[in-house]
């Protein structure tokens, strides 16, 4: 049984967008032939990146929805064959960054 509390909590969960994230050191599991465009994505991301969006004490390189499109993008620059390779690249990185905020439960808030 849940109590009005755990249900208002889940309710404004459902509700909340992503503003930003800060990029990380991760672990990117990707199959040889899209790995080789991981440098390139991870520049890309950095450079896309705003330095200490939230203030000095917070630091760090955060990407906010909007750079993220951009970052979608990346795979338009490459000749077709490489299209592909690119695009699991860019989405297996951002899937990796954001692997600790898909780990929270709606208790854990």
């Amino acid at each position: 049984m849940t109590n009005a509390a755990d249900f208002d909590v889940q309710n404004k969960i459902s509700n909340v967008r992503l503003c930003a994230f800060a990029l990380t050191d991760c672990i990117v599991h990707i199959e040889s032939q899209s790995a080789k465009y991981l440098r390139a994505v991870h520049r890309t991301a950095l450079e896309l990146a705003v330095p200490n969006l939230f203030g000095p004490e917070i630091g760090g390189f955060w990407l906010k929805p909007d750079q993220i499109d951009q970052l979608r993008k990346l795979p338009d620059c490459y000749p077709a064959n490489e299209i592909d390779f690119v695009r699991k690249a860019v989405e297996t990185y951002l899937a990796a960054q954001i692997a600790e905020l898909e780990l929270l439960q709606p208790g854990d808030v």
